[in-house]
């Protein structure tokens, strides 16, 4: 679910709650029975009740739509087998990628991004790599390892695997200390 759509949930469950909320004061006499049916019938025959009515309909059924929503086709790898189908995902596999670059000589911190596009799984590693290294060995050691760790871990061949170095750093990130 996008962000637009958490916000739209939000505002709908603020209304939906307030609507709630009249609803019990209403069932426990707190409010006059009167209070309610001349508001109710201040609306009565407004078309723009009938325009705020649709629009509540439109975004419920945009809301359960989106709820209703199949992620595992795009975001998963399928291994077909005689028992059944084995799902992969995609953060498993960039999980994957950073377990293998993480312990490469060299590499100080990296971001990985893995993709499905139509020619395959692409892998884009953003790496920072230690001064004191050759560094087109290094992204070409990352490039190896990262294919020949998927293709015997998953089981698939990648279609590309990219690397940028960011930056050339010698720091490492320290933690800070809560005294």
């Amino acid at each position: 679910m996008g962000i637009i759509d958490r916000i739209i949930l939000s505002i709908y469950t603020f209304l939906l709650a307030f609507l709630s909320f009249a609803a019990i004061l209403l069932s426990l006499r707190l409010i006059p029975l009167e209070l309610a049916w001349t508001s109710i019938g201040h609306i009565y025959g407004q078309w723009e009740a009938s325009l705020v009515g649709a629009v509540f309909l439109l975004v419920s059924i945009r809301l359960l739509l989106a709820g209703l929503r199949s992620r595992k086709a795009k975001d998963t790898i399928v291994h077909h087998n005689e028992i059944g189908d084995v799902h992969i995902s995609l953060t498993a596999v960039e999980n994957l990628v950073e377990k293998t670059v993480r312990h490469l000589r060299g590499v100080r911190g990296i971001k990985v991004k893995v993709a499905l596009t139509p020619q395959g799984i692409t892998v884009h590693i953003k790496a920072v790599v230690s001064p004191e290294s050759h560094v087109p060995t290094v992204a070409g050691e990352i490039q190896q390892r990262v294919h020949e760790y998927i293709k015997n871990t998953v089981g698939i061949e990648l279609a590309d695997v990219q690397v940028t170095v960011d930056n050339i750093s010698n720091d490492f990130k320290a933690k800070q200390r809560v005294e």
